[in-house]
């Protein structure tokens, strides 16, 4: 059964790449954009390339590094090409910033992010009535389809501090049917993380997402593709950080996007 879940706080706004074209021929330029919004797709924002830890293009066993690689003249994102038949990856970790909210802020987001260990570390603590300082950093991919061919890249693990690993492939799915994906922190499986997915035109409503679901033992969450066009998967994970004058909390954002074929 599809659930949607909606946050009553806008602080939670999703960070993605988003291509302009999800399905490429090889020699084709795609450009990829990042776009921060409280609804998907969104629009996109300015690149800015002293943000970039890692980004990095995959396909097959090769990797190229775009860590360098400048964005267009209005910034809105960067132009790629895509050489080769089959799944292309692209991975983007981008630099941490932090945030200072209101106990009763935090508290609605936490929730609304389904990070109730945080709650309850919070009421353990006594600290419900302090602000939430917290060190917030993004760990994003998009999959491209350039026709059949070399998949190995689609479930390959690229090492981001959080990450979500498609273990089957959407573009071989139709719309109705599913995908597992694993969720691994700092290389292992990440358990009993909500996880939520929407596709683009579900709703207008701010921070609403069309399914949601926890990880298994294993880290894995299955996601049901009720429709065709663009998908976005998407997760936070918060833990404590002990002695920092900045934040007293860390949090790691994910996502990934692709298409489900028509």
């Amino acid at each position: 059964m599809l659930t949607m879940l909606t946050s009553s706080f806008s602080y939670s706004h999703d960070f993605f790449l988003y291509p302009s074209k999800f399905s490429a021929t090889p020699n084709e330029r795609i450009k990829i954009s990042i776009h921060v919004d409280d609804v998907f797709p969104g629009k996109a924002v300015k690149w800015s390339s002293s943000r970039v830890l890692r980004f990095e293009h995959r396909f097959g066993s090769g990797l190229m590094d775009l860590s360098k690689k400048l964005a267009e003249a209005d910034s809105s994102g960067v132009l790629v090409p895509i050489t080769g038949t089959g799944i292309h990856l692209f991975a983007l970790d981008w630099d941490a910033r932090l945030i200072d909210l209101k106990p009763e802020q935090f508290s609605h987001y936490l929730a609304s992010e389904g990070l109730d260990h945080v709650l309850r570390m919070r009421k353990e603590r006594g600290e419900e009535k302090k602000n939430g300082k917290e060190r917030y950093s993004r760990f994003v991919k998009t999959l491209i389809d350039a026709g059949e061919g070399n998949n190995s890249a689609l479930r390959g693990v690229v090492g981001q501090t959080i990450e979500l690993v498609p273990l089957d492939n959407p573009y071989a799915s139709k719309p109705g049917g599913s995908i597992r994906v694993q969720l691994l922190f700092r290389g292992i499986p990440l358990q009993n993380a909500l996880v939520s997915s929407t596709y683009v035109g579900a709703t207008d409503k701010p921070d609403t997402y069309m399914q949601s679901a926890r990880t298994n033992e294993e880290g894995i969450v299955s996601v049901k593709l009720t429709l065709g066009g663009p998908w976005l998967i998407r997760t936070v994970h918060m833990l404590p950080i002990e002695k920092d004058k900045d934040a007293d909390w860390e949090s790691w954002w994910a996502s990934i996007t692709f298409e489900v074929k028509k």
